[in-house]
């Protein structure tokens, strides 16, 4: 993008979005996201399934904050499009098994989770530094995995069957 905007004089923004997670998200397949294949098992009854020791950690961003990005970056003026990519995240980081204990209180449900092996190629620690974002085009993080959490829960409860 930042070639193209130079080439061509066309104004860009790159986006790069961290663990997003919200309503909606599809709860199977073999890398669905965690939260919402996680909450359907607890649901379930059903173990959740770990992919190493549940220590790794990721930068969650609830769908809130990348609506709010998005919309921040079709309206940025053209003196900040110069093809830069921007990180899309909270800046902080939860591990799986921080999420897992979170869940565990929020629904009510006290299940062992199962682990397992890590998946080849699984990233240890993701962490995202907004900086360059809130400096681009304004973006802070409103709504924070615990508040999201909840947010997403209730709307898994109503739709995950």
């Amino acid at each position: 993008m930042r070639a193209y905007a130079a080439a061509f004089g066309m104004e860009t923004l790159c986006l790069r979005y961290f663990n997003v997670f919200g309503p909606y998200q599809d709860p199977q397949g073999a890398y669905a996201a965690v939260i919402p294949a996680w909450v359907s098992r607890f649901l379930k009854g059903e173990k959740p399934v770990v992919y190493g020791d549940g220590e790794q950690s990721r930068d969650f961003c609830f769908i809130e904050n990348v609506c709010e990005a998005n919309w921040l970056a079709a309206n940025a003026p053209a003196d900040v499009c110069h093809g830069q990519v921007l990180n899309i995240a909270c800046n902080r980081a939860t591990s799986l098994n921080q999420i897992l204990d979170q869940l565990r209180d929020l629904l009510g449900i006290d299940l062992e989770a199962e682990y397992t092996d890590p998946r080849p190629g699984d990233v240890r620690d993701s962490l995202a530094d907004v900086t360059l974002a809130g400096e681009t085009i304004g973006y802070k993080p409103k709504v924070f995995f615990e508040e999201g959490l909840v947010s997403a829960i209730d709307w898994y409860r109503q739709n995950l069957g």
